[in-house]
């Protein structure tokens, strides 16, 4: 059974964990050796830590251990990961509803997120659609990125 709760500043750990876990097992079909090293290099608990005073964030458990997480400020979503072994488990359609109610109830009738290459299927399946293919620089690296709207509607 899945539970998702607000994200707490000591889930930090395993967020850093699973969000570097994921880049360089699921997103490196998708990327160069390079991009996934610079990209998952980033990835810190302090950086999650400092994140949670900018973003809301959820987080989702089976068992008491984190299996995704997703986090949102204003009308953006900033991030969605779910761990390797329980992608497309619903999961992430889980949390990105989540988000969309508590976005919407703040007033915002379209959301928007920046996709990355992997991301871009799922984010379409779940009624975004693509407004421009751009780049997104982190660090020396230029990675390939979509950038994505939906109009939000009461559920």
């Amino acid at each position: 059974m899945i539970k998702i709760r607000k994200f707490k500043l000591s889930d930090a750990v395993s967020l850093a964990r699973l969000h570097r876990g994921t880049i360089r097992l699921i997103n490196k079909k998708d990327y160069s050796k390079r991009e996934i090293a610079v990209w998952s290099g980033r990835t810190s608990a302090k950086r999650f830590r400092n994140l949670a005073k900018l973003n809301a964030r959820y987080v989702a458990l089976r068992n008491d251990k984190i299996v995704g997480f997703g986090d949102y400020k204003n009308n953006e979503i900033m991030g969605l990961y779910i761990h390797k072994n329980f992608i497309g488990r619903g999961i992430g359609t889980r949390l990105l509803i989540k988000m969309e109610r508590e976005i919407y109830a703040n007033g915002w009738k379209t959301l928007k997120c920046t996709a990355t290459v992997t991301a871009r299927p799922f984010y379409e399946k779940n009624g975004f659609r693509m407004i421009k293919k751009t780049i997104h620089k982190i660090g020396d690296q230029k990675l390939v990125v979509f950038e994505m709207r939906k109009r939000l509607v009461k559920t």
